[in-house]
């Protein structure tokens, strides 16, 4: 049959399924929910579901959407509901477990809410994360609450839903991962620094550290404990499993999934009905979507859900085992049934990998997950194929569904007989397969499903057991046997009959169930006939010792009660050890071969076996009923049980009620008492303060006015102070001033000295200067006289010689009147002549002038200025008398001409004669006195200097 697919379509209630689905032999599929809700458009809008958490008894779970809604699927009774919608997407879920009715919800505004699933109203709501929260986990007792954010870890106490404690990681190393380790105190912790640390949960004392393997970070990301707490494991960013044994402290083993495999964000533990809590099935929620269920012992695939069309995000296991509710990519919710998932596949065998070389190491191996399908490029080159197939331990640890095998009985016998006991290895399969116990796992789920009976809830108090573990199997156990039969819900000495079986098999509880279940309806069915009287069988068994030794059973009768008296007297475990192993009078195989000695030569008629009926095995699927007792008593001590029950706790709440009532008076009484006393407090308080008011405001006058008077006094003392410094500053600076003028009148002494000195050199040096000019000033017109004497005479000898060679050429001319023309000529010839011999003459004493200018300018050195303009005024006279001589000279060649034409005179001559030496010494004058102007210049120019 198909499996069923559920719609909610936005529904707030309605029914799972039309008939009971079948689960889908591929992978285990039972039912897949999901929710359209009908909008605008033609197909409408898909909530998803993002959160799933299952009851504590399995037989019903609860969903979350993205909006906010909490749906309650029941699946024992065939309906789902809508119990919650709050608009706010839920970040994580799980069930009280001491409140069933109720359920814890994390929202996406950083709020927990506790949900009724019944009535659907809001319980309590806590506040006070700063983040989103993303896992809740609580204890065994289901008190406290551990809430996980990125920023904080808080511990809420559900009784009073109010914050117990803060866990902080500190600012430097934040905390990944916090969660309570089941049926223990512990705290796990893990940071982000991949350390493990556990902590006491009531004084959060620190316990122990879990070591991890060396080498690269693992990045821990997902935690699961088995149901018991005693093995741990974690998995992070990487495709390695670290298994820790609580116990020991120590890690035992690393796992190696498969290389597809590249971060863990899921683990958890499947439970089994018969493994005590010591679970074995790890389920592993990869990145790729796909769960794979394997065995960490063996470390074989056993199964796998999901593929990369249909990934799954989110898994939750049922309580009992029996199913697993996966929430997908799309956000359907997808319920698979556990036991069609544990059939074993048909192809292949399982392989394991195993190392031909292992190197020691202090670090546990690494074991590889064997799977179904091994490829030949993931096997390492020094590892080899070896098949592990499977066999049945001799003790009978692991069942079958077909029933145990069988044996003998005559050589089992035998056996016995010969020995006295059976190997202590194969006692409990020999005791098995005698018995032939049915292995009914279904019907011993269902009652267990019923939870503890209450007959037995109280069995720690008059059993105080060390082992829980041991507590906790002798619990189920009794519980089983009460659902079994009202009966053994009412006999007192059930608990300590049934406690050696369970400590013998506590490892395997079906078969120890199953063990007592077969003793009790074959060897003990007519105890119960006279209840609540004692066993009718055990007031016949003084018969056979009667016949035999009358001496004997009255010996024994008193020593039995004697034994029976002490042992009752007996309140520890400590206790019954001591009474069996310290050393008795008695010797058990010797007993135990009188018994047999006994027994054979017992008459029929006396032997017990003529009480008992045929053995008879327990019935395969469901066990048989047993109703030998008489069930109306029964019937009656079970009602008046519950009945009292029922007084009781009514008593109790109404005992809770009137403590509360009265504690709430005596609260009200106290308040108002302490109200009264604060009053009377706070008037004397007031009276006080007044009174103390008053004395702090005198003395605060008083102060005041001692303040001011220091204040004058200090304000004196400042101003006498200040009139100190201001005195000293001035003293020190007349002081001052007055060493400046010392300094000064000093540096002007020393200027006036240095003045008059260098004065009186620089005088002494300008008349030295003067002198020497003066000299070279004589010297230089000494020569230019010189000069112009020896220029001017040797001039007014050509002259006058000229003068006299033209009288004789005009007397000559005189005579020769036809030779006028070429002696004119001759004459015009002469005078260019004589012009030329003048330039020359004036060119040779410029030369002259010139040299002596620069001779006296290099002697000078400061004067030179004085110099050029002397040399400038000399040749700017020295060009007038050039351009005055060359007039002269074409005045003259005009007047010769003049006489060429006219007849010739010699007064003209004379007059230009007499002319020219005026026009002389008119020339000398000027030059005279700009010398004079120049010495003058220059003396002025060294009296500035």
């Amino acid at each position: 049959m198909a499996n069923t697919h559920l719609d909610i379509c936005g529904k707030d209630s309605g029914t799972i399924w039309t008939a009971k689905p079948v689960a889908r032999p591929k992978d285990g599929l039972l039912l897949s929910i999901s929710n359209t809700k009908v909008g605008l458009t033609s197909q409408g809008k898909h909530m998803q579901f993002v959160r799933v958490a299952f009851g504590c008894h399995g037989n019903w779970f609860v969903g979350g959407d993205q909006q906010g809604n909490i749906y309650h699927f029941n699946i024992a009774a065939n309906r789902f509901k809508l119990i919650y919608r709050s608009g706010l997407s839920s970040t994580a879920l799980v069930c009280c477990s001491h409140r069933p009715n109720e359920i814890l919800a994390a929202f996406s505004d950083y709020t927990i809410r506790c949900l009724d699933i019944d009535t659907g109203d809001m319980v309590a709501t806590l506040r006070g994360h700063d983040a989103s929260i993303k896992s809740l986990s609580l204890d065994t007792s289901g008190r406290l609450l551990l809430a996980v954010s990125s920023k904080d870890s808080v511990l809420w106490d559900l009784n009073s839903f109010s914050r117990f404690k803060t866990l902080n990681g500190g600012q430097e190393i934040g905390v990944q991962d916090v969660f309570f380790l089941p049926f223990s105190d512990t705290i796990v912790t893990c940071f982000k620094d991949d350390s493990i640390h556990s902590w006491e949960t009531d004084t959060l004392e620190y316990k122990y550290l879990l070591p991890t393997t060396p080498g690269p970070s693992p990045h821990y990301r997902a935690f699961a404990a088995s149901q018991d707490g005693k093995v741990l494991v974690g998995g992070g960013r990487s495709s390695l499993l670290h298994v820790w044994s609580t116990e020991a402290r120590s890690l035992t083993r690393v796992i190696q999934l498969p290389s597809k495999v590249r971060h863990v964000r899921q683990l958890f533990f499947l439970v089994e009905p018969c493994d005590a809590g010591a679970s074995e099935i790890l389920g592993v929620l990869a990145q790729d979507g796909i769960l794979r269920l394997i065995n960490i012992h063996t470390c074989k695939l056993i199964f796998q859900m999901g593929s990369s069309d249909q990934m799954l995000g989110f898994v939750c296991t049922s309580p009992d085992g029996r199913s697993v509710i996966a929430v997908t990519e799309r956000g359907d919710l997808q319920v698979f049934d556990v036991s069609s998932m544990h059939q074993p596949p048909s192809a292949p065998v399982t392989k394991m990998l195993e190392d031909e070389e292992r190197t020691p190491s202090t670090t546990p191996p690494v074991s590889k997950l064997a799977t179904s399908h091994v490829e030949p490029t993931s096997v390492p080159r020094k590892t080899k194929l070896v098949p592990r197939p499977f066999s049945d331990p001799p003790d009978g640890s692991k069942e079958e569904d077909k029933g145990p095998p069988s044996l003998d009985p005559e050589k089992l016998k035998s056996i016995l007989k010969t020995y006295g006991e059976y190997p202590a290895k194969y006692r409990a399969f020999i005791w098995r397969c005698l018995l032939h116990l049915p292995g009914n796992h279904a019907a011993y789920n269902t009652l267990l499903g019923k939870g503890t009976h209450p007959a037995y809830a109280k069995l720690h108090q008059q059993y105080p057991i060390k082992s829980r573990k041991l507590l906790r199997v002798l619990q189920r156990a009794l519980s089983a046997l009460a659902h079994w039969s009202s009966i053994f819900g009412e006999t007192d000495y059930l608990p300590g009959m049934v406690f050696p079986f369970v400590k013998l098999f506590q490892n395997n509880q079906l078969v120890c169930f199953e063990l007592l279940a077969s003793l009790l309806t074959n060897w003990c069915s007519h105890w119960f006939e006279y209840f609540p009287n004692p066993p009718l069988m055990c007031s016949h068994g003084g018969e056979p010792p009667g016949h035999h030794d009358a001496h004997l059973l009255e010996h024994l009768i008193i020593t039995t009660s004697l034994h029976i008296h002490t042992l009752l007297q007996c309140t520890t475990p400590e206790d019954f050890e001591y009474f069996f192993h310290h050393q008795n009078t008695v010797d058990i195989n010797a007993v135990i071969r009188e018994a047999y000695h006994l027994c054979d030569i017992t008459p029929k008629q006396l032997h017990p076996n003529q009480l008992l009926e045929p053995f008879v095995p327990l019935t395969q699927g469901t066990y048989p009923v047993f109703n030998k007792y008489p069930k109306f008593i029964v019937d009656y001590q079970v009602r008046e049980r519950e009945r009292i029950r029922l007084e009781e706790v009514e008593y109790l709440r109404q005992r809770q009620s009137a403590l509360e009532l009265e504690r709430l008076t005596e609260k009200r009484r106290h308040e108002e008492e302490a109200w009264h006393r604060q009053q009377e407090l706070l008037l004397e308080a007031e009276g006080q303060r007044r009174k103390l008011l008053e004395l702090e405001e005198q003395k605060l006058s008083d102060q005041r006015a001692r303040l001011q008077a220091m204040r004058r006094e200090l304000r004196v003392k400042e101003l006498k102070v200040l009139d100190a410094a201001r005195q000293r500053f001035l003293e020190h600076q007349q002081s001052t001033k007055e060493a400046e003028v010392r300094r000064l009148d000093d540096e002007i002494r020393k200027k006036v000295v240095r003045r008059d000195v260098e004065t009186k050199a620089l005088l002494e040096d300008i008349e030295l200067r003067a002198l020497e000019l003066e000299a070279r000033k004589t010297a230089l017109e000494q020569d230019l006289e010189r000069t112009q004497h020896e220029t001017v005479y040797r001039l007014r000898a050509d002259h006058e010689a000229e003068v006299h060679r033209m009288e004789l050429e005009r007397d000559v001319l005189d005579g020769e009147v036809d030779g006028a023309g070429e002696e004119e000529k001759e004459g015009v010839a002469d005078a260019d002549a004589r012009l030329a011999r003048v330039q020359a003459h004036e060119a040779a004493t410029r030369a002259l002038r010139e040299a002596g200018a620069r001779r006296e300018e290099r002697s000078r050195g400061e004067r030179g200025r004085c110099e050029e303009v002397v040399e400038r005024e000399e040749g700017n006279l020295t060009r007038q008398e050039e351009c005055q001589r060359l007039t002269d000279e074409l005045v003259r060649a005009e007047d010769a001409e003049a006489r060429e034409r006219t007849p010739l005179s010699v007064e003209p001559l004379t007059t230009s004669t007499e002319q020219s030496k005026t026009e002389d010494s008119n020339m000398s004058q000027p030059i005279k006195r700009n010398c004079r102007n120049s010495r003058r210049i220059c003396t002025q120019l060294e009296q500035t200097s």
